[in-house]
Formats: C-alpha cells, sequence, structure tokens
C-alpha cells in the first residue's frame, strides 16, 4: 500500500495492490493521517455490476492493530 495524498475533498486516497492488481482506493478522511506502508488484510465487501460498463467496489482494509477501514475502489491499472 502507498499512500497518496488527502484529497481537496477531504479524503485519503490510497495506491495498492490487490491479487496482483492496482487500484487507486479513497476513504473520508475523519483527520489528516499518513498510513504506513505494509502489506495489509484487504476484503472485498460490495461488488456491484449495474451494467457492463459501471461498477461499485469497496474493500475492506484491516490495518496492524486489527482495526478496519472501508474504501471505494476510485481507479485501476495495469
Amino acid at each position: 500500500m502507498v499512500p497518496l495524498s488527502t484529497g481537496a475533498s477531504g479524503d485519503r486516497k490510497l495506491n495498492v495492490i490487490i491479487n496482483g492488481k492496482k487500484y487507486e482506493l479513497e476513504a473520508p478522511a475523519k483527520r489528516t493521517r499518513l498510513s504506513a506502508l505494509g502489506d495489509y488484510k484487504a476484503k472485498l465487501i460490495e461488488d456491484v455490476h449495474k451494467n457492463s460498463y459501471e461498477s461499485t467496489q469497496t474493500y475492506e482494509l484491516q490495518f496492524s492493530d486489527g482495526k478496519t477501514r472501508k474504501f471505494i475502489v476510485v481507479g485501476q491499472t495495469e
């Protein structure tokens, strides 16, 4: 996981690799914090495909202290 930034809207953005695929994830930031680089468990908790060209995916990441946070997929690259 590579922390990207806190966006203009205050969202926390991350670049991650899950199962060999590169994603950009986003979650509302309660406070400005930097996520440490590392390997974290990721669980797909929402995977909705309304049609052939749109989808919504949400992952739950588990941090080293056992706490979890939900992140929405906002981008995917090869």
